[in-house]
């Protein structure tokens, strides 16, 4: 019998949330493209999608191309792809590309929903959290090492550690230095 890594309480809550959320009508109605089956949360290495695919030449196992390249900023939509800014410049970026969900969280980003007074309006707080869990799990996606939101999650967490102790150790490096300056100085002074 294979055994399960440990997942935390919160990241439990997180993805249990974040399951509720994806299907909510108001986020499919305001992002179109997780309409898609191939957005469809949550992401599991467990379907037989074990890696994401190269939007450089890859194609799906309809075959259908990873990339299809565009011009300009402005595209209409079509089904299964987003559009934006990638890794190979402006095109359709297949959802099953890792540059599809990074567009989406870019695109997610430059439009959080405003509400007024959302303290006092349970919709509009309701909104407001729709709309930072979708933002969130687009991110895990965007730098997940599998499609598997689950994985997803702890590479996120993974990378906000790593992004955490290397400015740790930079500003600890830069106090040493400031510090064996001011005792050098002592020193010749003393």
């Amino acid at each position: 019998m294979a055994r399960v890594a440990p997942v935390s309480y919160s990241l439990y809550c997180s993805f249990y949330r974040s399951l509720k959320m994806m299907c909510s009508p108001i986020l499919r109605r305001d992002i179109k493209e997780l309409k898609s089956p191939y957005a469809k949360y949550p992401l599991s290495a467990q379907t037989g999608r074990s890696m994401w695919v190269n939007p450089d030449g890859g194609r799906t196992a309809k075959g259908e191309p990873c990339f299809i390249a565009g011009q300009g900023k402005d595209q209409p939509m079509k089904e299964h792809y987003v559009y934006g800014a990638g890794s190979l410049g402006y095109g359709y970026y297949h959802l099953l590309t890792r540059d599809s969900h990074k567009i989406l969280y870019v695109r997610l980003q430059s439009t959080t929903p405003f509400a007024c007074c959302s303290c006092f309006n349970k919709e509009a707080t309701r909104a407001i959290d729709e709309h930072d869990d979708v933002t969130r799990i687009c991110y895990n996606r965007s730098v997940a090492t599998i499609p598997d939101d689950i994985q997803a999650a702890k590479d996120a967490e993974a990378k906000a550690r790593g992004t955490a102790k290397a400015v740790y150790n930079f500003t600890q490096n830069e106090q040493l230095v400031v510090n064996a300056i001011q005792t050098g100085v002592f020193i010749a002074h003393g």
